[in-house]
């Protein structure tokens, strides 16, 4: 029996995974905005839309995440240990600096911290170890 699969290059794969992964984030950033700002623009907080509203950005989050897993296993072995260890390293980040965010208005230095705000550290976290450690790669 055949495979009657048509067969890509791993270049033209991970190019594809990479266009499904951004339609895929882009996806799920909308539907974070409808959820969050929905309520008050466009349905008067109505509890069964808000509701509605916030499994769908569920939905297409277990959709943005299962399109990282499948970039991911397109990646060769140096993209996938590289993206890997930003991930390792963004986590740790993130963990130091949430606790150390998340003190701030008990110590009465920030009025409130929003956590929103996370979610820039997290996301510059990545950026930068994945470009950090990519650059100290492609350098050897």
């Amino acid at each position: 029996m055949s495979d009657t699969r048509s067969h890509t290059s791993p270049q033209a794969d991970l190019k594809k995974s990479t266009v499904q992964l951004f339609l895929a984030a882009a996806a799920w950033v909308g539907s974070t905005a409808l959820m969050s700002f929905g309520p008050s623009a466009f349905w008067d907080f109505d509890t069964a839309i808000t509701f509605l509203a916030i499994v769908a950005n569920l939905i297409v989050g277990v959709l943005m995440l299962y399109s990282f897993f499948r970039h991911l296993k397109n990646m060769d072995e140096l993209q996938r240990q590289t993206h890997l260890e930003a991930m390792a390293l963004t986590l740790g980040i993130t963990m130091v600096l949430t606790v150390i965010y998340g003190a701030l208005p008990q110590a009465k230095v920030v009025a409130s911290a929003q956590p929103a705000n996370v979610l820039f550290v997290i996301g510059m976290s990545y950026i930068l170890s994945v470009i950090t450690l990519w650059l100290r790669r492609t350098r050897e």
